[in-house]
């Protein structure tokens, strides 16, 4: 995956900046978020059984990624990721999901990409599921927004529905059917109220996550019950967002990204394998689609390498902001990937999979993808034969795939290919001895030593 930047590029991220600069100091940007959607749960992905015409129409007057990839396999870790531009694990957000009523969360301490667009004088806002803590110290006011209506903490049927910092609906008063809705019109009021200065919107959409919930307008519309309703109920908020940018007259100053924070849940997203909580490609290769007219060009395809730590690196530029020079980033800068650069390349050597029980379960380099671990065990039902029988205490990991060939992890090619295995061993182990020193506490727990 490794390209180094070369004179080309550098000259190209020079052109970029007078193409920004032309078309508008500072974009503004709109980040949409689903929960638990998986690589193939929109029509413009493959799905026969869900229509999204809004997000498949972004996709034709923008690009889409086919390798796009959460930082996690469940909510929690892939939040801070994208805020951060870290591993989860290297912000200490890495192990499982934050729960109701928990006193962690993201550490005050790092710098977010709201903090960062904030600076630059955006009005910011999150609307929708934070899940990044529930303490007043680490909800969005105190992490770079200047506006929040959502819930802090999980989908579960435990959480409850706050404006700022303030509750406004205990968990049993919250009407779920109408979340999608109530979050839609929260977005639309605040880009019409911010439409004078650059705005940060950013929507992390409670659905398509259990518990399922639609508004009566959508229930019944999909071909995949009620969860793909909420997944089309989801395209429709799209689409509305959408429509408000262009009437305002801000299409050509707006950057509009639509993604999920891990696979699907006990639905198979086919031609990958696995979902939700695994290391499968199913639990972390996740649709990515952006759109900004002029800058992204229409109807392209990217199968380079990104993940949703780069949205940092990203935007902050965009913004005239950098990212922190004072700690680690994971994230790479991917603008010359998004305006279609032909020479451009992702930066990533290789990408490691931490799953919720915090170890690193498998590695990617290139089209070589490693398992160092069993993928979890929850998706046992829907292996194939040859991975079950790889699963007893009989038989040895590790297992190796090769993903331009096999995207779906069948064929186990370590045997034939034993240099390539003690290769990412290797790389694999270093690079997990090494994220574990350089840790960085999360909110409420303790300083390394």
């Amino acid at each position: 995956m490794r390209n180094p930047i070369t004179t080309g590029l550098t000259l190209a991220l020079v052109c970029m900046c007078g193409v920004v600069k032309a078309a508008q100091d500072k974009p503004n940007i709109v980040f949409i978020l689903a929960d638990d959607l998986g690589y193939a749960d929109l029509s413009c992905y493959g799905s026969k059984e869900i229509s999204t015409p809004h997000i498949d129409k972004m996709a034709m007057e923008g690009m889409k990624f086919t390798d796009f990839y959460a930082a996690a396999c469940v909510c929690t870790p892939t939040r801070a990721a994208f805020l951060t531009g870290c591993y989860p694990k290297r912000v200490g957000l890495h192990n499982a999901v934050l729960y109701p009523k928990t006193k962690s969360g993201l550490n005050p301490s790092e710098i977010t990409l709201a903090e960062l667009l904030k600076a630059q004088g955006y009005a910011t806002a999150c609307i929708g599921k934070w899940h990044l803590g529930e303490q007043e110290a680490v909800l969005p006011l105190a992490q770079g927004f200047d506006y929040f209506f959502g819930m802090p903490g999980p989908n579960h049927g435990m959480s409850e529905l706050y404006r700022n910092n303030e509750l406004i609906a205990e968990n049993k008063k919250v009407d779920r059917d109408q979340l999608t809705v109530r979050y839609t019109e929260e977005a639309i009021k605040f880009i019409h109220e911010s439409k004078d200065k650059p705005f940060f919107l950013y929507l992390p959409h409670s659905a398509p996550h259990i518990p399922f919930y639609a508004s009566k307008k959508f229930r019944g519309t999909s071909k995949q019950g009620l969860r793909g309703d909420m997944i089309q109920e989801i395209d429709w908020s799209c689409g509305e967002i959408l429509k408000t940018i262009k009437e305002l007259g801000l299409d050509e100053k707006t950057l509009v990204v639509f993604t999920s924070d891990n696979g699907q849940a006990d639905v198979a997203a086919q031609p990958l394998h696995g979902g939700k909580g695994s290391s499968w490609e199913g639990g972390f290769r996740v649709p990515f689609v952006v759109r900004w007219p002029k800058l992204i060009p229409a109807g392209a395809v990217s199968k380079e390498f990104a993940t949703i730590m780069d949205m940092l690196p990203t935007m902050a530029p965009l913004a005239g902001a950098e990212a922190p020079t004072d700690r680690k980033i994971d994230g790479k800068n991917i603008w010359p990937l998004l305006t279609g650069n032909p020479d451009a390349r992702s930066e990533y050597d290789a990408f490691f999979y931490y799953v919720r029980d915090s170890q690193l379960s498998a590695v990617r380099q290139g089209k070589w993808k490693l398992h160092v671990r069993a993928p979890s065990e929850r998706w046992a039902g829907k292996l194939p034969a040859e991975a079950l029988l790889a699963m007893k205490p009989t038989t040895v990991l590790p297992w190796l795939y090769d993903l331009n060939d096999d995207i779906g992890e069948t064929k186990n090619v370590a045997k034939e290919n034993p240099e390539v295995v003690a290769s990412l061993t290797k790389l694999a182990k270093e690079f997990d001895r090494k994220l574990n020193e350089e840790m960085r506490p999360a909110y409420g727990a303790k300083a390394r030593k």
